[in-house]
């Protein structure tokens, strides 16, 4: 991109940062969207699908295959924290995972597409929301994103705090975890603490549910795999004297292979229903299935190489673990062929993490991150013609 064009793109991400909106709530962040895709000359913009999320198209020169581009566009709730001139104006939200920079490049790569159109096919832009519940992509692709946009490949980035600003991660094996969430809750009829025999303990339940949850990767997961339960929310009681009525826990399980995640969520249910017979207690469980694992296509992640390799050589191609944290870009990997990279936001081990006060996106990988997503389109629709 040329100077002015970058310094329009760093103004565009600051504007979305200054103003953040939650998952589900991104409508203004959506009209703003909307408008700068209209200034940078897209040839078509579709609007409100699966919610706010939006998509445009950018028709090559002749007919050919299609290429889709996606980004998230969702903040988080909390208070920023950086002091920065464009910090958040909105009280307790604030873009603390990169998504106003996510945005910002994929205009980047549609202002650069635009300008130098593709020989052949035409390049889908999908601009999503509510990537942090979850509920993002599965809410587009119900709402017909793929029978309407239907596209031959998919793919993304995401930035990466610690990594070396502008270094690329593109991954062959799965590499962001499934995600899914539970409720527990134990249930008696409550009584006095001086007298438990009169009663059931949901707190003692609860307790034992804490420690046989724990057991579960160890004992039920081969250990080549790659597994974690964790409980983060355990409420009940008020008083020293009482036993109380109920006892509530919430949880997450995280892994990589579909197996493995029925059988995390098979054991949460047994284990659920064992500890309430043999504590006398009731128990309901609400588990809910929310995002697959991102799992590359092997010809996808090496074209992604490839691109890196030819624009800034393979020294920019570095090597980082995989990740228990979670995206929703896991439903478009599954249905269509595709690949998820990370770039490097800079920092090392300074680095604010993501979903913290202090994290800002790296104005300065930008233009690499669109340069990339462009140059990943250009690729394939020149490679499947």
């Amino acid at each position: 991109m040329q100077v002015c064009d970058v310094e329009r793109m760093i103004a565009f991400r600051r504007e979305l940062h200054r103003y953040p909106e939650l998952s589900c709530e991104e409508e203004q962040t959506a009209r703003r969207v909307a408008t700068m895709l209209y200034e940078v000359g897209v040839d078509e913009v579709h609007e409100s699908i699966g919610g706010h999320g939006i998509v445009a198209l950018i028709h090559g020169q002749q007919p050919g295959p299609a290429v889709g581009l996606r980004a998230d566009m969702d903040a988080l709730p909390l208070q920023e924290a950086t002091g920065l001139a464009h910090g958040s104006t909105h009280a307790n939200v604030m873009h603390a995972c990169g998504h106003d920079g996510h945005t910002a490049m994929l205009m980047g790569a549609a202002l650069d597409l635009v300008k130098a159109r593709p020989a052949r096919g035409r390049v889908i832009l999908i601009f999503q929301p509510a990537e942090e519940l979850g509920t993002g992509a599965p809410a587009m692709i119900e709402d017909g994103l793929l029978e309407r946009f239907p596209m031959d490949a998919v793919f993304g980035l995401h930035n990466w705090p610690g990594v070396e600003a502008g270094a690329f991660i593109i991954h062959e094996v799965p590499h962001m975890a499934s995600s899914d969430d539970f409720v527990v809750c134990f249930h008696s009829e409550g009584g006095h603490g001086a007298m438990p025999h009169l009663t059931t303990d949901p707190i003692v339940a609860a307790g034992l549910f804490v420690t046989a949850a724990q057991q579960i990767v160890s004992r039920n997961v081969d250990p080549e795999d790659i597994a974690v339960v964790s409980l983060g929310s355990l409420q009940s009681g008020h008083a020293s004297n009482i036993i109380p009525a109920s006892a509530r826990l919430k949880g997450t399980a995280r892994c990589f292979k579909p197996d493995v995640r029925q059988r995390l969520e098979r054991r949460i249910h047994e284990i659920a229903e064992g500890i309430a017979r043999a504590s006398g207690c009731e128990v309901t469980l609400n588990y809910v299935p929310s995002t697959p694992a991102v799992v590359n296509d092997t010809a996808c992640a090496r074209l992604c190489r490839e691109v890196v390799e030819a624009h800034w050589g393979s020294d920019w191609l570095v090597s980082h673990p995989i990740s228990m944290g979670a995206d929703d870009m896991g439903f478009l990997l599954e249905a269509v062929p595709g690949a998820y990279g990370w770039i490097g936001n800079g920092n090392g081990n300074a680095a604010p993490a993501l979903h913290q006060p202090d994290y800002d996106f790296n104005d300065d990988i930008l233009e690499k991150g669109s340069d990339f997503l462009a140059g990943v389109a250009r690729r394939f629709l020149d490679n499947n013609h």
